[in-house]
């Protein structure tokens, strides 16, 4: 490290009262939280980016609460129900 660099982190480091050791660890800290802040920010950016599902009806009006949810669009990720399967010898 140079030795300019080296004499203001020492400098800084004791205006907080640490040792080098604890602001490089405290910086690091504060580096991986703004990260974490970064990286949420761009994934709700990137889902509000997402298309928009215009639900109005041609006369203007808006569904009710009831017909979104019954709408089959939100529902397509239930799993449909087990079907019987084979029928199994002896079984009729």
């Amino acid at each position: 490290m140079d030795d300019e660099v080296l004499s203001w982190v020492r400098v800084e480091a004791a205006k907080r009262g640490e040792s080098v050791s604890r602001y490089f660890a405290a910086l690091a800290l504060e580096r991986k939280q703004q990260d974490a802040r970064v990286s949420q920010r761009e994934s709700l950016e990137r889902f509000l980016s997402y298309p928009t599902r215009d639900l109005t009806r041609a006369d203007g009006t808006l569904p009710s609460r009831e017909e979104i949810y019954d709408d089959a669009v939100l529902h397509r990720y239930e799993h449909p129900g087990l079907s019987q399967g084979p029928a199994k010898p002896g079984e009729d």
